[in-house]
């Protein structure tokens, strides 16, 4: 079996004139949602091996409170472009296609709208509400990434701060 973890960055600062949207830092409260989620996902025993993050700041904020939550090394962090510019379904099977086997369980830190419409291609749920710092734990029933494909992941969490 496989697991994808599907995370949206926690909450972050509004949008303004002196910081771009790429550089846009998370909130007292974005750290402390973090936190709360990735506690919880380690109480349900659901830990990633492998991280993989999107370059914006937020994301990687939010990944660095799951990685320290977890002892995951921050520097292992796989930090991917492609998952703040907007990419499709296909572009991620692609991309999780060459992960190593040997990873189990891998947990993604990304952006709406897409993460949403991924945690929804990826599995037979419509994730209409997928607030900051949701976090869908979808499983597959395959040894292998090459052979995960849309509408198979069967939704085992689904978390998010204030539920």
């Amino acid at each position: 079996m496989k697991r994808i973890i599907l995370v949206r960055h926690s909450k972050a600062e509004h949008y303004n004139f002196d910081v771009t949207d790429f550089e846009r830092s998370l909130t007292k409260r974005g750290k402390r949602d973090a936190a709360i989620v990735a506690e919880q996902l380690k109480n349900s025993d659901v830990i990633p091996d492998y991280f993989i993050c999107s370059k914006a700041k937020r994301a990687r904020q939010t990944s660095s409170v799951f990685a320290e939550i977890m002892n995951f090394p921050e520097e292992k962090i796989n930090r991917q472009q492609f998952l703040y510019n907007g990419y499709t379904t296909n572009d991620f099977l692609n991309f999780i296609s060459t992960i190593n086997n040997e990873h189990r369980t891998i947990i993604v830190f990304a952006h709406n709208p897409d993460i949403a419409a991924l945690a929804s291609s990826l599995s037979k749920e419509d994730f209409y509400h997928f607030p900051t710092t949701a976090t869908a734990v979808l499983e597959f029933d395959t040894d292998k990434w090459d052979r995960i494909n849309a509408r198979e992941g069967k939704v085992h969490l689904f978390l998010y701060p204030n539920q």
